[in-house]
Formats: C-alpha cells, sequence, structure tokens
C-alpha cells in the first residue's frame, strides 16, 4: 500500500474481510491472537502487529468511513461484537500501549480515538443503531462516487475489487506492506 497507493483506495471501498476481529486483536497485543496469527502466516508476531496496525489506519479509520467500518464490523454485528471491537482499537490508540520498536513512527494515533468513540456512540444502544441506520439508508439514495464513469474505467475498477478481495486478509496485509511477490 505505501508503494502502490491506488491499493489503499481499493481496499477503502470493497466490503471488509472475514478475519477483522482477529486483525483487531493482533493490533492490540493480545497474546493468543499473535501466537495464532503467526501460525497461519508463518510471520513473525512484529510484523503482523505492524501490518494490522497499518491496515487499521489506511482502511478502518478514515474520516469518511460509516461508524461500522470504522469500528471494524457489519451492519449484521451484535452489539457484543460492536462493544469487543470497540474497546481492542481503543486498546491499540492507548499512548502507552503503542510498541517502541523503533521500526514505525505512531505520530497521531490519540486524534483517531475520536473517530472511534464518535462510531461507538452512533451506535451503543438499540435506539441510536436504528436512527443511525435510517439516516444511512436515506443517504444512501445518492450515486456513489464515479457511478457516472462508464466502459473501461468501471470494468477495472471492479476487475480490481474483485481481485483484492480473493486474497486472504493476512496475505493481503503482507503485500501491501511489500513483503511478498
Amino acid at each position: 500500500m505505501l508503494r502502490r497507493p491506488q491499493l489503499a483506495r481499493l481496499a477503502r471501498r470493497s466490503s471488509l474481510p472475514r478475519g477483522v476481529t482477529l486483525l483487531l486483536e493482533v493490533a492490540a497485543g493480545e497474546p493468543e491472537a499473535l501466537q495464532e496469527a503467526s501460525m497461519l502466516t508463518g510471520r513473525r508476531e512484529g510484523l503482523l502487529r505492524k501490518a494490522a496496525s497499518f491496515f487499521m489506519e489506511q482502511v478502518l479509520l478514515t474520516r469518511t468511513g460509516d461508524s461500522y467500518r470504522i469500528l471494524g464490523a457489519t451492519p449484521s454485528a451484535s452489539p457484543a461484537e460492536l462493544r469487543r471491537h470497540m474497546a481492542m482499537i481503543l486498546k491499540w490508540l492507548h499512548p502507552d500501549r503503542v510498541p517502541s520498536d523503533g521500526e514505525v513512527q505512531y505520530f497521531g494515533r490519540s486524534a483517531l480515538a475520536g473517530l472511534v468513540t464518535g462510531a461507538w456512540e452512533n451506535l451503543k444502544t438499540g435506539e441510536r443503531r436504528a436512527a443511525y441506520d435510517a439516516s444511512r439508508k436515506a443517504g444512501d439514495r445518492r450515486l456513489p462516487q464515479g457511478a457516472g464513469a462508464s466502459g473501461w474505467a468501471a470494468r477495472s475498477r471492479r476487475l480490481s475489487l474483485h481481485r483484492i478481495e480473493r486474497e486472504p486478509l493476512w496475505t493481503r496485509l503482507l503485500v501491501y506492506l511489500g513483503r511478498l511477490r
């Protein structure tokens, strides 16, 4: 993603992959999740935390994301899942939890906490969630960005999104970081 910014744009527009809960647990530094992800990918835990953090920063925690996406969930997520995701993201954002490996500079993560708490405020009760869902549906009637595009550009965008969604989550993260291929 660092070398090919179009991958970040594609990932932001595509649906969330399965395994986001594990990704959040890895980013938050939960030992069982780190061990499981390491066994699944054969990669060291530090690289997996870096990849998970990068994905969160570039794909989940964007100002244009809706509240579900910011929390790494879908509209069908249970209240318990939303709460768990919010807690893991805030744990990852906490300044005392930032790893001091020297490889990455963690600027401004605390500024992202406002996005997370705002998303949680929208979804934390059944009434607020219903109101948020209703406002989302009303806003979905607008044409998506680039809806007027036709021909080659529209087909290319669909093909790229399909290609990126087919790959397993950890493979995509490691490709984004330039560690594979």
